[in-house]
């Protein structure tokens, strides 16, 4: 069964198809953070039944539109997503469309029409609070004011810190893992912070 004309979602995210694992990954966010019903390919489609129409059903019922950039130059689907939003925009001026540069992005790759939109740039990684503050903000429609959100490391993630280390030595002190995961799951925290 199909999605039914009269359901909307707050944002229809278009994307190329080697994007898909970061763009769902952001989807999770935008519905369990800031509490959005998201249009995903992966989420809404039905096997069997004709993608095409359901994309352009689901464009058709979106309020917005993040079109999410990666490395490689829209074409086939992705581009006419973007020519289908962009035609939409011209119709009815509150469907906004919100040129999103995933992480590793390349923005050179994108075409006049689109370029010509307010960016949100995931640059730093999309755990960015206050890029995903923006995008938010762009979906709503309103302006994002500024930047209060707080930046590095502190205190409290410090001590977030050090109550997973001690998660991770408990479960290798009652050998529920070994020295090398264990590591690995060290290095993996590390890295978190490092990336900050």
């Amino acid at each position: 069964m199909s999605v039914e004309l009269a359901e909307t979602f707050d944002v229809f995210l278009s994307h190329a198809h080697g994007d898909a694992e970061i763009v769902e990954r952001l989807g999770i966010k935008l519905a369990d953070e800031a509490q959005f019903h998201v249009w995903l390919d992966k989420w809404i489609l039905i096997p069997g039944e004709h993608w095409q129409q359901e994309m352009a059903r689901g464009l058709d019922q979106a309020k917005t539109c993040a079109v999410c950039i990666g490395k490689d130059t829209p074409k086939g689907w992705f581009r006419e997503e973007i020519q289908r939003a962009l035609n939409r925009q011209t119709k009815d001026r509150s469907f906004r469309v919100i040129p999103v540069i995933l992480p590793g992005g390349d923005r050179t790759v994108i075409d006049d029409f689109l370029e010509l939109r307010t960016w949100v740039d995931f640059k730093s990684g999309i755990e960015d609070k206050y890029v995903f503050h923006v995008l938010v903000c762009g979906i709503l429609g309103k302006p994002p004011g500024r930047n209060t959100y707080r930046s590095g490391f502190e205190e409290r993630d410090l001590e977030h810190l050090r109550e997973k280390l001690r998660r991770i030595r408990k479960l290798r002190e009652e050998q529920l893992i070994d020295d090398n995961v264990a590591l690995e799951y060290q290095r993996r925290l590390l890295d978190e912070i490092v990336d900050r």
